[in-house]
């Protein structure tokens, strides 16, 4: 779970997605193509976050869930852990540390709940009646004896492997085991049940998906919430490792391939594709491969990194610090950037505007967690371009995705943390990502991009 004080970590800020189906126009066969809709926790339709926070009160969050996001990641790509005895242990990021959640229906007859969307875990999950330990939730859990749909999985499946699903003490049926940095945890029989997605044309039921009925949860939400009920059940995983996960477990549907394009306000909405209705076209789509490897993050292989055209003296092994390259990760609100690599980023940021306009930064630490701030900035002026060179691609971060003005502060800061960590994590976070279509195709390892008003 948490790697720090669960209170402190657990995310502030989730995509609420309301979920309808595009169909394909052929007749007969299965489904290509599934369309989310994508909606902000901040959103005016939601009433899960308060909404007197400020812009600044907003970022503060942002940048605390980032650098839990980065450190959660650390340890979940880090972990060496084995199996224990009777039951699946693996040091696995906070389950709850994703940008977003998607509103699901399981079972026969249909049940809601909500489930966190997570790209960084192929395991879904959900917390089910009659569990031992739980977490308070502001719906029902599921009921699994409700459902006719209900079905435990048998631990010969070939889907029971590890990591995190083997044979339960008692032989028969799989079980899965998450246990986290904070000895938090959740526990259960693996099983299949039917998962309903809505639409205005109708509704597509999905028989025989794999999940897990959490029916011990070690997990505390409430402090995360501010007062607010816990509208989270569970995770819906978009890993791409283990044959558990939804884009391998739907592929029919998935094509093991998902596009998003997020917009630059966090109250607007968008939509998550899947499918054939994930598609990227355009001149300007830039491509470089997804590494390979066990991991369920999407890391790709960053070169270098250049200001204003000018490439920075930056030790390219740093880069691919710990073998895995930067993660394109949206469940991180803001980029981070190795320390080593950072500072040679701030300096340069730092003679730039000092050279231009003869700013100088601020002599105390900003209050939103960035490390690069000023004070009392001018309306107009003109900001550095910031390009990261991926194998194969360049992709520009322009002075939207890069600064952000706090008028009511009088602050000005670079939306980019330092990760002081030793082993070299790299994160191309979400506010980074905004105005690009984003395509993640699975099936062939590729992570293609492109401009677009989102």
């Amino acid at each position: 779970m948490s790697l720090r004080n669960m209170s402190k970590i657990i995310p502030v800020f989730f995509f609420v997605l309301m979920v309808f189906l595009m169909f394909p126009a052929t007749m007969g066969g299965v489904a290509q193509g599934l369309s989310i809709k994508m909606f902000t926790i901040l959103s005016p339709n939601s009433s899960i976050f308060p909404k007197n926070l400020t812009l600044f009160e907003k970022h503060q969050k942002l940048t605390e869930i980032s650098k839990a996001r980065a450190l959660d990641l650390i340890m979940t790509t880090n972990s060496s852990e084995t199996l224990v005895p009777n039951a699946i242990s693996s040091l696995v990021k906070h389950a709850y540390s994703d940008f977003y959640y998607t509103e699901m229906y399981i079972g026969t007859p249909p049940q809601k709940t909500n489930l966190a969307l997570d790209t960084g875990s192929t395991l879904t999950w959900v917390q089910c009646e009659g569990c031992k330990s739980c977490f308070k939730l502001s719906m029902p859990n599921f009921n699994i004896r409700r459902s006719t749909t209900s079905r435990p999985m048998p631990d010969d499946h070939p889907l029971c492997v590890p990591p995190n699903l083997g044979p339960g003490t008692k032989g028969q049926n799989c079980v899965y085991g998450l246990f986290y940095y904070d000895r938090s945890s959740t526990y259960g029989t693996f099983g299949f049940d039917t998962f309903t997605f809505l639409s205005e044309q109708g509704q597509l039921a999905i028989p025989n998906v794999a999940l897990g009925w959490g029916l011990f949860n070690k997990v505390n939400f409430n402090d995360y919430f501010h007062g607010h009920d816990n509208p989270i059940g569970g995770i819906l995983g978009l890993g791409r490792g283990h044959p558990t996960g939804i884009l391998q477990q739907l592929n029919q549907i998935t094509l093991r391939r998902f596009s998003y394009c997020l917009p630059p306000q966090f109250e607007a909405q968008s939509l998550l594709h899947f499918g054939e209705d994930a598609q990227i076209g355009g001149p300007s789509v830039g491509s470089t491969p997804i590494l390979g490897g066990p991991d369920d993050y999407y890391f790709t292989k960053l070169d270098a990194i250049s200001l204003n055209g000018q490439r920075l003296q930056i030790d390219p092994s740093l880069f691919m610090a710990g073998g895995k390259g930067m993660a394109v990760d949206s469940g991180s609100p803001y980029s981070h950037i190795v320390a080593e690599a950072f500072k040679v980023l701030k300096q340069a940021v730092v003679d730039y505007f000092h050279n231009m306009y003869g700013w100088q930064l601020m002599t105390q630490k900003s209050k939103t967690g960035f490390d690069l701030c000023y004070q009392n900035i001018p309306t107009v002026f003109t900001s550095p371009s910031v390009r990261l060179h991926f194998e194969g691609a360049d992709f520009v971060l322009h002075k939207p995705t890069l600064f952000q003005a706090f008028e009511h502060h009088n602050e000005f800061c670079m939306t980019i943390l330092s990760m002081d960590q030793s082993d070299g994590l790299k994160i191309l976070g979400a506010a980074q990502q905004v105005n690009y279509r984003f395509l993640f195709d699975v099936a062939v390892l590729r992570l293609s991009f492109s401009p677009e008003n989102c």
